[in-house]
């Protein structure tokens, strides 16, 4: 008589990853190779979405980094080793517009014209109102809406107030109603 197939639940992908991070942690950096293939593809998506596709693979790889760099400081208190990697993701998207923001400054005052983020014609417009949320905004949209993060998670990732991702939130999701009621018209 045939045995019934018993499912065996996945293994907790955190606890895996809280594994991973402490041999990191340890100088075993061929383990960071396991954390890139389970998170590298979700990251890649969120960073496209925040700084375009052009230069969300140098956003990866300086997540992974840094990761690298900050293994020792895991805790393991976020909500999960993904949650980690995205709020390192997140802050770099805000350092690198930060870092343009200055870049343009400094050409302005020589008189070169500081170019604005390209607009192709054939963007979607998703992506059209996307651009035109401010960058905090759109790191807390595509966050909560895209990666399905708490509120509670976004404000550790970021490093703010949990009223401020609520206020950052709302605003996104009204402006973006605002954008699909005017281009309906």
């Amino acid at each position: 008589m045939r045995q019934p197939l018993k499912l065996v639940p996945p293994a907790n992908p955190g606890s895996e990853d809280d594994r991973v991070l402490a041999r990191v942690a340890g100088g075993d950096l061929g383990a960071l190779g396991a954390l890139y293939d389970r998170h590298a593809r979700a990251l890649l998506a969120f960073a496209s979405r925040a700084v375009g596709s052009n230069e969300a693979e140098d956003v990866v790889q300086s997540t992974f980094i840094r990761a690298a760099k900050a293994a020792s400081s895991y805790d393991g208190r976020a909500a999960s080793a993904r949650s980690w990697l995205f709020g390192i993701a997140a802050r770099l998207v805000q350092e690198r517009r930060r870092s343009f923001a200055r870049l343009a400054r400094a050409l302005s005052r020589f008189d070169l014209s500081a170019s604005s983020p390209p607009e192709a014609e054939d963007q979607s417009d998703m992506k059209k109102a996307l651009l035109r949320l401010s960058e905090a905004k759109r790191v807390v949209l595509l966050l909560a809406e895209v990666e399905g993060f708490t509120c509670e998670e976004i404000a550790t990732m970021l490093g703010v107030p949990i009223g401020t991702v609520w206020t950052r939130l709302h605003h996104a999701r009204r402006d973006m109603r605002a954008f699909y009621e005017e281009t309906s018209r």
